[in-house]
C-alpha cells in the first residue's frame, strides 16, 4: 500500500501547511485554534476534532478529501477554486516553492 495513504490525517495536514508556507502558530490562526492543538495534531498525539475538519473545509474545501482519507487532488481543482488559501497554493506550486505535493493527482503531461 503507498505510504501516503497510510499517514494519518495530522500528517497530512501537516503537509498541506508546509506547502503553503505558514508556521504552526500561523496555521493554528487560519484554523481558529490553539498553536498546541496544531502541534498534538500533527505530531499525532490527539486526532483533528470534528469542528477542525469543518473549519478545513472551509478554508480549504479542494483539500478536505486528502486530509480526511488520504482522496487525490487535482491542481486544476485548485486552480478554480474561490479559496485563498488555494490559491495561494497554487502560486507557491506554479513557482517551485513545494517540494513535497503529494496530495496531487498529476494528468498525464504533468
Amino acid at each position: 500500500m503507498n505510504a501516503q495513504l497510510m499517514d494519518s490525517a495530522g500528517k497530512r495536514l501537516r503537509k498541506v501547511r508546509e506547502a503553503v508556507g505558514l508556521t504552526q502558530a500561523d496555521f493554528a490562526t487560519k484554523l481558529n485554534i490553539k498553536v498546541h492543538q496544531v502541534k498534538n495534531i500533527e505530531y499525532g498525539t490527539s486526532r483533528i476534532q470534528e469542528e477542525v475538519f469543518a473549519e478545513i473545509g472551509r478554508l480549504m474545501p479542494e483539500l478536505l478529501p486528502w486530509v480526511v482519507y488520504g482522496g487525490k487532488v487535482s491542481l486544476e481543482q485548485l486552480e478554480q477554486s474561490k479559496s485563498d488559501f488555494c490559491k495561494l497554493l497554487v502560486v507557491r506550486i506554479g513557482i517551485g516553492l513545494v517540494t513535497d505535493a503529494t496530495f496531487l493527482e498529476m494528468q498525464d503531461g504533468d
